[in-house]
Parts: C-alpha cells; sequence; structure tokens
C-alpha cells in the first residue's frame, strides 16, 4: 500500500514540476523581498550556483527523487514549531502534504521564538521533531546542543547545488548536514520614487555608497531637511541592522581565521565610517527604537529607503498600504566603483531532533516544503517567505509584478543572490554581537569616542566572553 502511495505521489510531484517549469519562462526584473543579495547575475555560470541554473537542473534533481530512488516512509505523527509568518506558511504547506498523505499527520506549534526550546534542548525533553531556528544561531546549536539533531546528509547532500551557497556553511558541522534551509534575505535597497523624483534624484545613478550619499544630501536640502535617506539607532540598543548590511556586503566576520574575535576589522571600520559620514552629513535620522520608529519616519515622510532583506516588501505593504505605487528597490549601493553589491539580511532554518520517532517522516516533508518548487511557491504565495532553493525563483509566484512595487522584489533578489558572500555567523556570533552592540556602536556614534580605541576595548571584552562560553 505505501509503496503504491509513494508512486502516486511521485508521479503528481513530477507533473507538478514539469508545469512549474514549463510556466517559468521570462523573469522580471524585479527587487527581492528578503535581503542580502545584489548584482549576482555574472560569475555564476562555472558553479551553476545561478537562479536559471538551478532551474535547469530542478527536473532531473526532483525527477531523480520522484523515481523512487530517495523515497521516505512518510507515515507517524510529528510536531513542528515556527513563529511568525513562517507558522502561518508551514500550516498552509502541513494542511496540503497530509492531504497528499493521509498516513502523516503534522501537529504545528506557534513560537514566540526559541527561548523554550533551548530549555528544552538543554535538558533533552520535549524536543519538537522538527523545530526552526534562526540562521545565525545554527552554529551555536551544534555547539551548545551536540548530540541533540538528526543526520540529514542523506537528504541535504542531494541538494546542495540547488541551496543559495552562502547560507550552505550555516547548514553542517564539518562534513555532516544538520539543518535544512528555509527563508534567506537578499538585501535591497528600497525607496520613495515619488520623493525621488521630485527631489530630481534618479536611482540608476545610485552605484556606490558616495553616491548614496550624495542623493540624501539633494533630498535633505529639496525638503528643508524634513527627509532623510537613512536612518538608524545610533545607540545600537535595539538594533544593529543598517551598519551590518555593509558589513555583511564587505564579507566581514566578527571572528579571525584562528576563531577569536575581531571587531576591529576592515569591513567593520568600512561600515562605521560610512554611517558617520551620513550622519556628519546630516542625512541620517535616529531611531531609538528602530524597528516602530523606522514605521513611524516612513509614515510620515521622513524617511525614504531602506537597505534590508527582500523580506522588508511585506513589511512595507502592511504597514504603509496607502503608499502603494510609490515604492520600488534597487541592488544595493557598493563600497567601492564595481564592487560586490550583494548581502544577506536575515533567514532561517529547520533542524530534526535526534530523538524523533519518524525521521523519514520529517526528512520526507521538508524535502516536499523547502526543498521543491511547489512548497517555495507555498511560502511565497502565503507569507512572502523567500526560500533559499533556488530552482523556485524563476517560478511566477517569485517573478510576477507585485502591484505595490510596480516590479517584483522577489524576481530582483533571485538575480542578487549567487555571489552573496559566506554568512558570517560562527558558534555564539548571538552573544559576542550583543556585547559588539553596547561596546561598540553606542560609544562610537553616540559618545563620539575613538573608533579604534573603541573597537579594540570592545574585542578584549568579547574575548574574554568567548572563551567563557567555550569553556577554555
Amino acid at each position: 500500500m505505501k509503496k503504491r502511495m509513494r508512486k502516486v505521489m511521485a508521479l503528481c510531484l513530477a507533473a507538478l514540476m514539469t508545469a512549474s517549469l514549463a510556466g517559468c519562462g521570462e523573469k522580471e526584473n524585479t527587487p527581492p523581498a528578503a535581503s542580502d543579495s545584489s548584482d549576482a547575475s555574472e560569475g555564476s555560470s562555472a558553479e551553476s550556483t545561478g537562479a536559471e541554473e538551478s532551474a535547469n537542473d530542478a527536473e532531473e534533481t526532483e525527477g531523480t527523487e520522484n523515481a523512487g530512488e530517495s523515497s521516505w516512509d512518510l507515515s507517524g505523527e510529528i510536531t513542528v514549531t515556527a513563529w511568525n509568518s513562517s507558522y502561518t506558511a508551514i500550516v498552509e504547506g502541513a494542511k496540503q502534504f497530509m492531504e497528499m498523505h493521509p498516513e502523516a499527520t503534522i501537529t504545528v506549534e506557534q513560537v514566540a521564538d526559541n527561548t523554550k526550546l533551548f530549555t528544552q534542548l538543554a535538558a533533552g525533553t520535549g524536543v519538537p521533531d522538527i523545530m526552526q531556528f534562526q540562521n545565525r544561531d545554527n552554529p551555536t546549536a551544534f555547539d551548545k546542543y551536540a548530540g541533540s539533531f538528526l543526520d540529514i546528509s542523506d537528504l541535504m547532500s542531494q541538494y546542495e547545488k540547488d541551496i543559495m551557497p552562502a547560507v550552505i556553511p550555516l547548514l553542517k558541522d564539518g562534513d555532516t548536514w544538520y539543518s535544512a534551509p528555509w527563508d534567506v534575505a537578499p538585501a535591497l535597497l528600497f525607496y520613495r520614487t515619488d520623493i525621488f523624483e521630485e527631489c530630481g534624484v534618479n536611482p540608476d545613478d545610485i552605484k556606490t555608497w558616495d553616491d548614496y550619499i550624495e542623493a540624501g544630501k539633494v533630498i535633505n536640502e529639496k525638503t528643508n531637511g524634513k527627509t532623510k535617506i537613512m536612518g538608524f539607532d545610533y545607540n545600537g540598543t535595539s538594533s544593529f541592522d543598517m551598519p551590518l548590511i555593509i558589513f555583511y556586503e564587505e564579507s566581514g566576520s566578527f571572528f579571525d581565521e584562528n576563531g577569536d574575535v575581531q571587531f576591529n576589522s576592515e569591513a567593520v571600520k568600512t561600515a562605521f565610517t560610512i554611517f558617520q559620514k551620513m550622519v556628519d552629513e546630516d542625512i541620517a535620522m535616529n531611531l531609538p527604537s528602530e524597528w516602530t520608529d523606522r514605521i513611524t519616519a516612513l509614515t510620515n515622510d521622513n524617511l525614504c529607503t531602506v537597505p534590508y532583506g527582500v523580506w522588508f516588501a511585506g513589511t512595507l505593504k502592511e504597514n504603509l498600504a496607502d503608499q502603494a505605487g510609490k515604492w520600488s528597490c534597487m541592488g544595493l549601493p557598493s563600497v567601492g566603483e564595481n564592487g560586490n553589491n550583494q548581502a544577506n539580511s536575515g533567514g532561517s532554518t529547520v533542524m530534526v531532533s535526534a530523538n524523533t520517532k519518524y525521521p523519514e517522516l520529517c526528512k520526507g516533508f521538508i524535502e516536499w516544503f523547502l526543498l521543491s518548487t511547489e512548497g517555495s511557491r507555498i511560502n511565497m504565495e502565503v507569507s512572502t517567505l523567500f526560500d533559499a532553493y533556488m530552482p523556485a525563483y524563476s517560478d511566477e509566484s517569485y517573478t510576477k509584478v507585485d502591484d505595490y512595487f510596480g516590479m517584483s522584489p522577489a524576481g530582483l533578489a533571485g538575480e542578487l543572490c549567487s555571489e552573496i558572500p559566506d554568512l558570517p555567523f560562527p558558534a555564539y556570533f548571538t552573544d559576542i554581537g550583543q556585547i559588539f552592540q553596547s561596546d561598540a556602536i553606542g560609544p562610537y556614534f553616540v559618545d563620539g569616542k575613538d573608533m579604534e580605541t573603541v573597537l579594540n576595548e570592545a574585542t578584549e571584552k568579547a574575548q574574554k566572553q568567548l572563551e567563557y562560553l567555550r569553556n577554555e
């Protein structure tokens, strides 16, 4: 009975994949909705990492699986935890999966974050079968909760060429795959088209951050200081995402090749210097509570651009519905002429409990929901989640024009993600990042202390904390 059901399902998926590929004709040149990306359309052919090449490979990949070489026992009962819009998407995904596989029961639990999960992992009890993580927390989880996660190399090794390259290092511990990617966040520059036009600023002229600053000066002058081009938390307490955009773009890492803290890296200094120039030129505004203050500033036309992950497209549509038709997006400015303009800003993954009673059901559901065009379509259409599965980027759900923007942010993001630098999140990144926020950003941007001194002192403090966390 199970073999027959698998065969029927295989044929269904093969038909669905063929249909989706057939409908993936033209691509809209549109900005992403999820972060960390920019001009990635060049230089990817050798490694077959571009979205188009992955789409061409997709039929072969999924055809192999559908033929039964990697079929799973899809019976059993599992529990999945997820948050925010991810929860909404996976509820729909689980519903559709169970309709196709009546022998499977998937219960999805909504969580605010992983606070409870970390307690469960430490105690070794109550751990859900599949659990969502922020991608930056993966290496820390591998270290702190070693032995808690299922080796899923037999699944993931088949799809390595189909996954956005930058996220792959976060999915493995050594050569072993313990995690599957969910969404990623190629970064785009979202901007108000009407304000740019009224001020005589041509977005096509913004190639570098120096160009961006010059555009900000024009907008500041034309609006008599009302509208700024950049907003961020000068103190870094509520967020330090904005300076990190340039940090990521410059292949920055808080750790050197020996695993020691290096806040005083060239990438940090570059980001700090550029943002300080924005402050000095009076084209930036302080957002002490960055998230809510940003929405207020955008509502009141006090802020006209936001460099963020492609997912921010959904934030604009949800919070600023009355500004439909006034927004568009483009690739990030680069630090220098012809420099890298791709970066990532956000994203999540899933891991499977080592103690699950139904490992094959877990892997089968992950394969369908996160490693297929059909599953990626659900994530995009239900929750505007930009999956790491690149063959989906040519699907209509990604490329169709979004009326709010007059273009497709997801389509643009799909073209600007194949050369994003590897995501720099070694173990304990989050813990060390808190020291960067408190001891580097505020002292520099608010207190005006010397950059070199601030970064060296913060590095020393963070290194001591890192050694404590590592039990060194």
